[in-house]
């Protein structure tokens, strides 16, 4: 990782955990593109779509994102060279991210998926509305990139009401 790839901020986590998390991003875009290799339109779109993905006041996902943009010479790069699937790759982004608050970690992973939504509507009809096949592939992500409280949470076995 290059030198000051990450701010004082980031020093919770090793290099190799920090370049993780740049790596969530574009392992959603992985899984809608369906490959790891990405064309000139399509790297054009993502790193569109990441320069708008943060929102909110969490430090987490500005900085994520300005560590992208700053490695952005050698990011997508990086990730041809890596041997993690989509799901394990995202599972760590997920484990990493929630060593941090209950509110940095879902306005993370939002930026996240915001990153995999600017790119969706890129391929989609006009470049106006994602597909209903990647509209799915996200909601499988956003599934994948929830904590394990959010998921037994959201299991109906778990509910008050009889089901």
């Amino acid at each position: 990782m290059a030198p000051g790839a990450h701010s004082a901020f980031m020093d919770r986590w090793s290099d190799a955990e920090w370049l993780t998390l740049q790596l969530g991003p574009v392992w959603v875009m992985s899984a809608l593109i369906g490959r790891n290799h990405f064309d000139d339109l399509e790297q054009e779109a993502f790193w569109r779509s990441a320069g708008d993905a943060p929102q909110g006041s969490s430090a987490l996902s500005w900085q994520l994102v300005q560590a992208m943009s700053r490695n952005r010479d050698w990011l997508l790069n990086e990730f041809l060279l890596e041997d993690r699937s989509i799901v394990s790759g995202l599972g760590q982004v997920t484990s990493l991210l929630e060593r941090v608050s209950p509110e940095e970690s879902r306005e993370t992973r939002e930026a996240i998926l915001r990153v995999g939504a600017g790119v969706a509507q890129a391929r989609g009809p006009f470049g106006r509305r994602m597909t209903e096949q990647d509209s799915q592939t996200l909601a499988l992500v956003a599934q994948l990139l929830e904590s394990a409280t959010e998921t037994a949470q959201d299991n109906p076995l778990n509910a008050n009401a009889a089901v």
